[in-house]
């Protein structure tokens, strides 16, 4: 069943004209036909089942209930995230939010191969938000990921989190693994990880990240891709929490 974010706040058997995007892909991607079902989430990220309508080339959503919704994570996970090349950043965007990251925070540092312009910013912002809001709607969230403005490494001082973590490897830095820190710190609402670019973090700039209250972690024992570190820290960290949840219960 298609998903789609609406602007407006809902209630049952309210009728909303979609937008010429949302009706473009029920009317000539998907083909539907009258009466059949869809979600919508409306501007509060309440969860509605809804049927369409038809009127000439407007398509309307018919909103019969309202349904439970059980994609919400149990922490907010924010990724700080080193500027990627263009497929790999498409990439990393898309599988975050199937994740369920709350927020992604690009960010430039000593090492970035792609370089931030200003004049192409706004742009790049509109694109990587269609991505993340397709994203969204395809894996059934119903909360959109809060997307930031590229800033530079030092910017990340400014986060707000229970818990900061810096992942890094060097042969000759000894990390703690991701799974002890996480052990001290069970009962967090808010975590976010910084994950660095193809080039990785500098000494330098973990020791700096570490001034600011992250905690320098490990990942494993192997060398990991910054879009796969990014993933695999992702899908651990809502693990390991919503597993919590149902041990408490």
């Amino acid at each position: 069943m298609q998903q789609y974010f609406i602007e407006n706040i809902v209630q049952v058997f309210d009728r909303i004209c979609l937008c010429e995007d949302q009706a473009h892909h029920i009317a000539n991607v998907m083909r539907m036909r009258k009466g059949e079902k869809i979600r919508i989430v409306d501007a509060n990220q309440q969860l509605f089942l809804a049927h369409v309508q038809f009127e000439g080339k407007q398509v309307y959503a018919c909103i019969d209930e309202m349904i439970i919704d059980t994609s919400k994570s149990n922490v907010d996970i924010i990724l700080a995230q080193g500027l990627l090349k263009k497929e790999k950043w498409d990439f990393l965007l898309q599988k975050s939010a199937e994740l369920g990251v709350s927020e992604i925070i690009p960010f430039i540092s000593s090492r970035s191969v792609v370089k931030n312009k200003e004049e192409r910013q706004d742009k790049k912002l509109a694109r990587w938000n269609k991505i993340l809001l397709e994203a969204c709607e395809q894996s059934k969230r119903t909360s959109l990921v809060a997307l930031h403005e590229t800033c530079h490494i030092k910017q990340l001082k400014e986060i707000e989190a229970d818990v900061k973590l810096v992942a890094y490897e060097d042969a000759d830095i000894v990390s703690q693994r991701m799974v002890d820190v996480l052990k001290q710190h069970q009962n967090v609402k808010c975590i976010v990880v910084a994950i660095g670019c193809e080039g990785g973090f500098s000494l330098e700039e973990v020791e700096m990240l570490e001034q600011y209250g992250f905690i320098r972690v490990s990942l494993g024992s192997r060398i990991l891709r910054a879009e796969t570190a990014a993933m695999s820290t992702i899908a651990n960290l809502s693990f390991y929490y919503d597993m919590i949840v149902e041990e408490n219960k």
